[in-house]
C-alpha cells in the first residue's frame, strides 16, 4: 500500500526488490517502509540512468564492468565486450572475453550483482524477499540457471522468486492505474529484445491474468535499431556496405569500434526521434563521413510492419479469450521500446481505446515485480503452453540438461555454477 506522497507502508520485513534482467537493459527497483519506491542508478552514466546496460568487458587485469563502464571501456576492448546475451540464455556455448570464457548464467550474474551492489550502496538493507523477472517461454531449465545466477550474484536463494515479465508488468498498472474499479486492462510490454501482452481483469480485490501470455520474439529496441541502420544503409549504401564487411570476421580494434560507433548512431537516432520530428548526425565513422537526416516519419513507416505483428498478437490473444479491443477498458503501453510516440499512435488507432501514457516505461517491470514481492500478492495464471512460432527454441547445455534430467536438485546445481565460477 502506499500513502499519499508515494511512501510505502509495511506489511513484510526489511526492504524488497524487484529485478527486471533484460536483453537491453536492466533495472532493480528497491520498496522499503515510509519511503517511494527506488530504482538503482548507474553510477557512470553521465546522466544516473535507471536502467542498466545489460553488458559485461573484461578488463586487462581480470576483473569486469558492467553497464556504462563496460560500453565505454569496450571501445578499446571490442573482443573483451558481450552484450545482448539474455538471447543465448541456458544455450551450451561459451562467450569468449579476451582470454577467458563465460557462460551466459555467469554474465547474467555479473549483472546481477551490479544491480545488488548500488542496491545496497542506496539501502544499506539485506532484501528480505526479491523477484526476478523472466520471459513467459521459459521452460523449468532456465529457470532453474536463472535462480542459479542470482545466487552467484550474491542473493540469498531462500529469498529469490521468478515472476514472469508480462505478469509483472500487469502487477504494475494494476497498482498504480486500475484498482479502483473492475477493470480489464491490456499490458503491451515493448522492450528491448522481445514483446510480450497480458490481459488481466483487475478489482478493488485483486485482479487475474487471464490465460497464458502472448508476445513475439526478436521485436524490440533492437529490431528498432536495425531499422534505423537499413534507412542509413539506404542513404549511403556504399560507406555502410564497405564499413559492414570490413567488420564482419575483423579483428582489428580500429575497424571493430567504426562500427560500433555506427550501431551507437543508430541508437541514437532511435532515441531522439522518439521526441522530436527528425534528427541529423555527421557519420564520421564512415569513409567518407555522410551527414544523414532521418524524420520521425520515416521511422515510423521502417518500423509499421513490426508494430502491425504485435498489435495482430494482441488481436489473437484477446480472441482466444472471447474479447475484442472493444472490451478493453485500458492498454498500458511498458518497457523502453514503447516510448516511440508511433507505438501509441498505432495502438489508438487499431484499438479505439485509451492508451495510458506511462513516465517510465522502462521501470514498469522491475516496479510491478518489486509490488509484487511486497504484496506477496496471489496471482492466478492459466497453465496453458505458449503459443506455437511465438519464440524461439533454446538448446540446453548437454552437461545441463544431464545433471537436470538425473535429478540434481536446483540447489545442487546452483552450487556446481558457484563452484566453477
Amino acid at each position: 500500500m502506499t500513502s499519499s506522497d508515494g511512501a510505502v507502508g509495511d506489511p513484510g520485513n526489511g526492504p524488497v526488490y524487484g529485478i527486471d534482467f533484460g536483453t537491453w537493459t536492466s533495472a532493480l527497483v528497491v520498496l522499503r517502509r515510509g519511503h517511494p519506491p527506488l530504482a538503482v542508478r548507474d553510477p557512470v552514466s553521465p546522466y544516473g540512468a535507471t536502467s542498466v546496460r545489460s553488458a559485461v568487458c573484461l578488463l586487462p587485469d581480470g576483473s569486469t564492468v558492467v553497464g556504462q563502464a563496460a560500453v565505454n571501456a569496450r571501445l578499446q576492448r571490442p573482443g573483451w565486450f558481450r552484450t545482448e546475451f539474455k538471447r543465448e540464455f541456458g544455450e551450451a556455448f561459451p562467450h569468449q572475453l579476451g582470454e577467458r570464457r563465460f557462460t551466459t548464467v555467469q554474465l547474467t550474474a555479473e549483472v546481477l550483482g551490479f544491480l545488488v551492489a548500488q542496491a545496497r550502496a542506496a539501502v544499506d538493507a539485506a532484501p528480505s524477499r526479491v523477484v526476478i523477472t523472466v520471459p513467459a517461454t521459459w521452460e523449468g531449465n532456465r529457470r532453474e540457471l536463472m535462480l542459479a545466477a542470482a545466487e552467484s550474484a550474491g542473493l540469498a536463494p531462500e529469498t529469490v522468486e521468478l515472476l514472469t515479465e508480462p505478469v509483472a508488468a500487469t502487477v504494475y498498472a494494476l497498482h498504480d492505474h486500475g484498482m479502483d474499479r473492475d477493470r480489464t486492462v491490456l499490458v503491451y510490454d515493448l522492450g528491448g529484445g522481445t514483446f510480450d501482452l497480458a490481459v488481466a481483469r483487475g478489482s478493488t480485490e485483486g485482479f487475474a491474468v487471464l490465460g497464458a501470455p502472448g508476445g513475439l520474439a526478436d521485436v524490440g529496441g533492437l529490431a528498432v535499431d536495425r531499422a534505423v541502420l537499413a534507412m542509413v544503409h539506404k542513404r549511403c549504401p556504399e560507406a555502410v556496405a564497405a564499413l559492414r564487411g570490413a567488420a564482419a570476421g575483423s579483428d582489428d580494434p580500429g575497424v571493430l569500434r567504426r562500427a560500433i560507433l555506427l550501431a551507437e548512431a543508430c541508437t541514437t537516432y532511435k532515441h531522439q526521434l522518439s521526441v522530436s520530428s527528425e534528427h541529423s548526425d555527421l557519420l564520421t565513422m564512415l569513409d567518407p563521413p555522410v551527414e544523414v537526416t532521418l524524420t520521425q516519419h520515416d521511422l515510423k513507416e521502417a518500423v509499421r510492419p513490426m508494430l502491425s505483428d504485435t498489435a495482430e498478437e494482441c488481436e489473437r490473444v484477446l480472441r482466444t479469450h472471447g474479447l475484442e479491443w472493444g472490451d478493453l477498458d485500458l492498454i498500458v503501453p511498458v518497457g523502453g521500446s514503447s516510448r516511440l510516440p508511433m507505438v501509441g499512435d498505432l495502438l489508438a488507432e487499431r484499438s479505439g481505446q485509451t492508451v495510458l501514457s506511462v513516465s517510465e516505461p522502462e521501470l514498469a517491470v522491475a516496479t510491478g515485480a518489486a509490488w509484487y514481492a511486497w504484496d506477496r500478492a496471489p496471482v492466478p495464471v492459466a497453465e496453458a503452453p505458449p503459443s506455437a512460432g511465438t519464440s524461439r527454441t533454446h538448446r540446453m547445455a548437454p552437461a545441463v540438461t544431464a545433471l537436470l534430467d538425473a535429478g540434481l536438485s536446483g540447489r545442487m546445481l546452483r552450487e556446481a555454477l558457484r563452484d566453477a565460477r
